[in-house]
């Protein structure tokens, strides 16, 4: 009996750290209607390994319906309520609408913009998914890539509400500015307005900085996400430059 309590004591910790880090990892590669993409699931993948060989509760996504990536994020935000940290990584389409990012999956059919914010997760959700942990919230878009929807979406009513409100860019232009809650981290593959490259490997040129900087052993998280930022820089002749945005507080804290 007490070695069997010994045992309980000792796996209850186990149990309790193994959900005080919980990441959503979503890879999108084969739209229906739209060109797919080559190394957004291999991004997916290797960034859940090695999120979980960091010590992470990790779920992973590979090229699901609007309604899928939607419970996924719902059934997250109900995970995240009870975890330090929470972080989310999308690796596919993305696209800005009247101001808003909006993350496409691989069954989205579009002609405007309303089929976007209709069809589409964005990343105000996002945000809210993770914004119940109670430590540190993390989202990671690595979306900002070529425009998906090409001469099929309706760009004249998309011009036609730029003119009404300065806020909406063109499709092809990345994507938008975000304006994350203290103790939440964005981070753009691309800096809002530019594109990031898909790379011609088997991983994009910011999913290989992350794979090999995350892992790294007393790194504080703004000195991680510089470190990513001039990775990148370095592999793409500083033809992409990742960004983060966000407001931590004056405490460090380390992946």
């Amino acid at each position: 009996m007490r070695l069997i309590c010994a045992i309980l004591i000792m796996f209850i910790p186990f149990v309790s750290s193994a959900s005080e880090r919980v990441a959503l990892v979503i890879g999108m590669a084969k739209y229906e209607t739209v060109v797919p993409l080559d190394n957004t699931v291999n991004d997916a993948i290797s960034i859940s390994q090695t999120l979980e060989d960091i010590g992470f509760d990790v779920r992973t996504l590979v090229d699901v319906s609007s309604e899928e990536f939607r419970k996924a994020v719902d059934d997250f935000a109900f995970k995240s309520e009870t975890a330090d940290l929470a972080l989310i990584y999308f690796a596919g389409h993305g696209v800005e609408v009247q101001g808003q990012n909006f993350l496409i999956s691989v069954d989205a059919n579009v002609s405007s913009n309303k089929d976007i914010q209709r069809q589409s997760i964005s990343l105000k959700q996002l945000l809210a998914a993770a914004g119940s942990a109670r430590k540190m919230r993390i989202v990671i878009l690595d979306s900002c890539r070529d425009n998906p929807f090409g001469d099929s979406l309706d760009l004249a009513a998309l011009a036609e509400t730029a003119n009404q409100a300065d806020k909406t860019r063109s499709l092809t232009g990345g994507l938008a500015k975000p304006s994350p809650d203290r103790g939440t981290l964005v981070a753009f593959a691309a800096k809002d307005g530019q594109k990031a490259l898909d790379g011609i490997g088997d991983n994009s040129p910011f999913a290989i900085a992350l794979i090999k900087n995350l892992p790294k052993p007393n790194l504080e998280i703004s000195l991680l996400f510089r470190q990513v930022r001039d990775s990148v820089l370095n592999t793409t002749s500083n033809q992409q430059e990742p960004h983060t945005y966000g407001s931590l507080s004056g405490i460090p804290y380390y992946l």
